[in-house]
């Protein structure tokens, strides 16, 4: 069993081969962003520091010191989330609003609460350089809309069964809330191809949590 309590956040190196494979294994296994191309885009962001790449890194049992890269998250400089709150003020500092994206867990080690510390891990590092900034005010994501769950329809849950897949087991929208994170609109994002050769679009719920000062 993982030992959770030990996660932590190893910063990720695109320019080494191993680890530029690995993250494109773990991205395979997400479903998601793993065209080499795309992670290319990304070795590039890291260099501009707008997007910050990390391990999720656990040790197996609590006698193990060989460590494993359960998963992965970024932390970014992204300018496009605008929370409500810093409407119409005279000023906005720089890097204020960072967001986590990029967040995956093989698996094999969604247990014992690894979501939930790796998010705590995360949420240390934005407000603290280098990484972060001590200017962060809020962090920011998005998530798949939880209407997607509960609302009848083929635009909400019927895109399942459209795109030949099974439903999630939880919301992870609700999951974030949990979290304190709070949802302040929602946008159609993705689309996917659907069995019928059509267009699924996806919802996603913008969320930001305040940063305590």
């Amino acid at each position: 069993m993982a030992s959770t309590s030990k996660c932590r956040l190893d910063p990720i190196d695109l320019h080494d081969a191993s680890q530029f494979s690995e993250l494109q294994r773990q991205r395979v296994s997400c479903g998601w962003d793993y065209d080499p191309e795309i992670l290319k885009t990304w070795k590039r962001k890291q260099q501009e520091k707008i997007k910050r790449l990390f391990w999720i890194t656990i040790n197996l049992t609590d006698s193990d010191n060989a460590a494993v890269r359960a998963g992965h998250i970024s932390l970014n400089a992204n300018t496009s989330f605008d929370p409500p709150e810093l409407r119409n003020l005279p000023h906005v500092e720089e890097k204020c609003v960072l967001s986590i994206s990029t967040f995956y867990i093989l698996p094999k080690y969604r247990s014992g609460g690894l979501g939930r510390r790796a998010m705590q891990r995360i949420e240390e590092i934005a407000v603290q350089e280098p990484y972060g900034s001590a200017n962060c005010r809020f962090i920011a994501l998005n998530a798949l809309s939880k209407r997607h769950m509960y609302d009848e329809g083929q635009e909400w849950r019927g895109i399942w069964e459209r795109m030949g897949m099974s439903p999630p087991s939880f919301s992870i929208q609700e999951w974030y809330e949990t979290l304190g994170y709070v949802s302040w609109k929602e946008e159609q994002l993705h689309e996917q191809k659907a069995l019928d050769g059509g267009v699924v679009k996806l919802w996603e719920a913008f969320m930001r949590k305040e940063v305590s000062k």
